[in-house]
């Protein structure tokens, strides 16, 4: 284990053993064994060198459970291969005379929806993956057309780049719209005790959720290194989004609210070093959400959807923010909890909101039963008293979608 320790992408925090199992062709093949389960590992050595590289795919095709899809082949014959190691696996930059491709290696091969994505049509709003390999239905690799970009740069001063970003995210809903599903209250619900759990948060977080929120083809952890510049104007690069790191440890699940999307690129832009002060970030994600508005369905912004009592945008920052302190912490890395250690005081205001809520309603049926039931009443005292209780009505609720927490 002690040659991988080192490795960005391996979780060495949470390791409790290390064994290794028979060769799947040219891949060595090891189960890391955690305190909350067990998952895969593939390693080949010196990846780096082309004639490695192309012997490997040629080898892969025709093993069982490996598979090729998309425009990735074992036909390909390249000349060139750069690779470098990251949080999320390795990335590889591969060129021959007939193409330039850039995708990255998954040694934990995991779960995602980027073989759906190359379906999407092809959109300059978007970096589509093209193909890759599957070992039992995992991505091992992905691939997409190399295309000459660079991050862009950005501060506190520039709202048109995440106003821009917000809108192209928007768009990206409008697609998986197609394919959305009814909410998942029950496995939502079952991954935070779970996060709660192996993140050693300390807190407790339930939600019923809004019948608004659907669950999509969603992101992942999107985050601001996501969002390219190609030629002045940005895309959003699919290649390295659409799963979650560790995902096998946490929850089968991957399907979750388009909310989460915007809950991910919150947290970035607030852990953020290019960002000075509370007020610069929340403008910032004010301006990405509401741009984000203007093309997003909008029942998924509706006030159903965004009702901090059903979940809103706060129980989707709240899944990231548990997340991440796993991650970290399977790293042995620091996390900051701030916002975590918030929790309880915006469990507190939301209580207080629905006190409001409920004292409205409470009103209202009491005025109707007392208009309806008291006997002997005349009519002009019974429509009095039913007018004042939905006055009441409306002005508490008024006041309760005042006080709410904003969705940013």
């Amino acid at each position: 284990m002690e040659q991988y320790s080192s490795k960005l992408w391996f979780p060495k925090g949470i390791v409790n053993e290390f064994t290794e199992n028979e060769k799947l062709g040219p891949f060595n093949h090891y189960n890391i064994h955690t305190e909350f389960g067990t998952i895969d590992m593939l390693d080949v050595s010196e990846l780096n060198d082309i004639d490695t590289f192309n012997q490997l795919i040629s080898d892969l095709y025709d093993l069982e459970d490996f598979e090729f899809w998309g425009d990735f082949n074992s036909l390909d014959k390249f000349e060139k291969i750069e690779t470098h190691e990251t949080k999320k696996g390795i990335k590889i930059k591969l060129s021959s005379s007939e193409k330039s491709l850039e995708g990255i290696f998954h040694n934990l091969p995991i779960n995602s929806w980027r073989r759906k994505w190359s379906e999407l049509e092809t959109s300059s709003h978007f970096l589509i993956p093209t193909g890759g390999i599957q070992w039992k239905g995992l991505d091992v690799m992905v691939f997409r057309h190399s295309v000459k970009s660079s991050p862009f740069e950005w501060n506190t001063e520039s709202p048109s780049i995440f106003s821009e970003m917000g809108g192209i995210l928007g768009k990206f809903h409008t697609l998986m719209l197609e394919t959305s599903a009814p909410r998942m209250e029950k496995e939502w619900n079952l991954r935070l005790k779970r996060l709660e759990t192996i993140s050693s948060s300390g807190t407790l977080w339930r939600v019923p959720h809004s019948r608004n929120t659907n669950s999509i083809r969603s992101l992942g952890d999107l985050t601001c290194k996501d969002w390219l510049n190609i030629d002045d104007n940005i895309s959003l690069d699919l290649l390295n989004i659409g799963f979650q790191t560790f995902g096998m440890l946490i929850t089968e699940t991957t399907r979750f609210s388009c909310l989460r999307d915007i809950a991910s690129m919150y947290v970035d832009i607030d852990n953020s070093k290019l960002v000075s002060g509370t007020n610069s970030r929340e403008y910032l994600r004010k301006v990405f959400f509401e741009s984000w508005c203007k093309e997003a369905p909008q029942k998924w912004y509706s006030n159903s959807a965004l009702d901090g009592n059903l979940g809103g945008m706060q129980i989707w920052r709240y899944d990231v923010e548990l997340k991440n302190l796993f991650v970290a912490k399977s790293r042995n890395k620091v996390y900051g909890k701030a916002w975590i250690k918030n929790v309880k005081n915006i469990q507190r205001a939301l209580f207080n909101y629905r006190i409001i809520s409920g004292s409205a309603l409470g009103m209202l049926l009491s005025s109707a039963t007392i208009a309806l039931l008291w006997p002997g009443l005349l009519m002009t005292s019974k429509v009095l008293i039913l007018s004042i209780g939905v006055i009441i009505y409306y002005l508490g609720m008024k006041a309760y979608r005042n006080t709410s927490l904003p969705p940013y």
